[in-house]
């Protein structure tokens, strides 16, 4: 029977192992943007109407346009960034960090981590091309990426997503072929 595509999980318990895909996504950080791009607009049309009607017939339609355009660019960056999100499945992770999408293979990852006092969890990556066998020491100049759709301030579901992704490394690096030898 074939699998249900991938939903957003809502639960603070990541999907089990037998589902194909787990996606997370920030929840507070949703109500947030959410609630900050309804007050820009309504901001936005309170100023204008507030403006006497002597003011506001002063305004060209180019200008009136400049307005609408600067308020469509900062409510798009806002629900940008609400819509980050980290989809991981057997081959690796689709990070969406506002607009953009990377692709990042599980053997790529050395390690997913949330420090105590970081904003999001992030993954240090190995050098493209760098062997799994090889040992591999991050510096300073590892490649790291964010992963914002987990945001700290999600507690334990957060951790749970952390610990999720881990998890599917782990299972992925130890399928034949892959990194890790079976244990």
């Amino acid at each position: 029977m074939p699998a249900e595509p991938a939903q957003p999980s809502t639960s603070p318990v990541p999907p089990t192992a037998g589902t194909d895909a787990v996606v997370f996504a920030p929840k507070r950080l949703r109500v947030v943007a959410g609630l900050i791009a309804a007050a820009l607009v309504a901001l936005t049309f309170y100023g204008w109407f507030a403006l006497p009607r002597e003011i506001r017939v002063l305004f060209t339609v180019f200008q009136l346009l400049t307005l609408l355009a600067v308020l469509a660019a900062l409510v798009l960056v806002v629900v940008g960034v609400a819509a980050s999100s980290v989809r991981a499945d057997a081959e690796g992770m689709r990070v969406r960090n506002g607009l953009r999408v990377h692709h990042v293979p599980w053997d790529r990852v050395h390690r997913v981590m949330m420090r105590p006092g970081d904003a999001w969890a992030f993954a240090l990556l190995r050098p493209e091309g760098d062997d799994s066998h090889t040992p591999f020491t991050p510096d300073l100049d590892t490649q790291k990426r964010h992963l914002v759709g987990i945001q700290s301030h999600d507690g334990a579901y957060a951790e749970q997503a952390v610990a999720e992704l881990r998890r599917l490394r782990q299972e992925s690096l130890r399928r034949p072929g892959r990194g890790l030898p079976p244990s």
